[in-house]
């Protein structure tokens, strides 16, 4: 762990602050003697976080209202601001329901640009940080996981943008795009993908029946990185006296990055391939129905 040598206290707000990455940050922050606002969302979460040494914040990525409420108890100064809070919606795009791409949008993108907007005057009076919590699949995504790779995506572009944009106001922005982490972000997606149930007809559904048991049985096998890179990375981006702009994180996170040079087919090849997604699987699939019957 990235040692942070303080000679007064500095404050930052983690957003996702009550489990995965953000919890671990938190952590790191407050034992580097950091004053850590820990974004929480359910009351009874509050107490926990105060334990812990923490000051906890209530904020609701979903609710504009609670967002800036928080900025307000937070002050008019603030020296960090971790968005790592995140939900993870995957499948194939065609069985994907419009409310789950709609919440995960609501989350992974708008949310944290509300976040952003409400913190920054405090952020620009201090001199601040922004570091915004990524994942490499925004870079080359993966079969069945195009919700959470385009939430992803579009919240590098805001990254990217918002960089540019703070960067004669005294404020650093920092990406944070780490690989497979061993974080219950994934069966939190598998219990939502359960709940909400799929898109269009069984028939349509036996079209990916198969690939999806190999991508699931790949997924199974694959082992998770631990999240210390990422919290390293989060806090040099806060410490450093020159952040870098980017930083990905993980053994198959830089592996599965560096793809994105291929040509387009040979990466869809080996991407496919690597999660034992072939043409196989797709045979005998039965005839496709009417528009009509696709839908839910």
């Amino acid at each position: 762990m990235a040692e942070l040598p303080l000679t007064t206290p500095r404050t930052v707000l983690v957003t996702g602050a009550t489990g995965g990455v953000g919890s671990a940050v938190a952590r790191a922050l407050r034992t580097a003697g950091w004053t850590v606002y820990a974004a929480h969302r359910r009351p009874e979460d509050a107490e926990a976080l105060r334990d812990a040494g923490f000051t906890p914040v209530r904020l609701e990525l979903t609710d504009e209202d609670s967002v800036f409420a928080a900025a307000e108890q937070v002050g008019p100064r603030l020296d960090g601001l971790v968005n790592s809070a995140a939900i993870m919606g995957q499948g194939p795009v065609e069985l994907t329901p419009a409310e789950a791409w709609r919440r995960q949008f609501e989350i992974n993108v708008i949310g944290q640009a509300t976040v952003i907007r409400a913190f920054l005057p405090a952020l620009r009076a201090s001199g601040g940080r922004v570091v915004n919590v990524g994942a490499v699949s925004a870079r080359v995504p993966p079969p069945f996981f195009g919700p959470i790779a385009a939430s992803k995506a579009a919240l590098a572009a805001l990254t990217h943008s918002l960089r540019a944009e703070l960067r004669h106001q005294g404020v650093k922005v920092t990406l944070v795009e780490p690989g497979a982490m061993d974080t219950p972000i994934f069966a939190t997606a598998d219990k939502a993908s359960a709940d909400l149930g799929w898109a269009g007809s069984a028939t349509t559904q036996e079209h990916y029946a198969r690939a999806l048991d190999a991508v699931r049985a790949t997924a199974a096998r694959q082992p998770l990185g631990p999240v210390t890179p990422a919290v390293d990375a989060v806090v040099r981006a806060l410490t450093a006296r020159r952040p870098a702009t980017l930083a990905t994180t993980g053994r198959d996170g830089r592996a599965l990055a560096l793809l994105r040079f291929l040509p387009d087919g040979l990466r869809d090849r080996l991407v496919l391939k690597a999660f034992g997604v072939t043409a196989e699987a797709f045979e005998d699939a039965p005839l496709t129905e009417s528009p009509a019957a696709r839908r839910r």
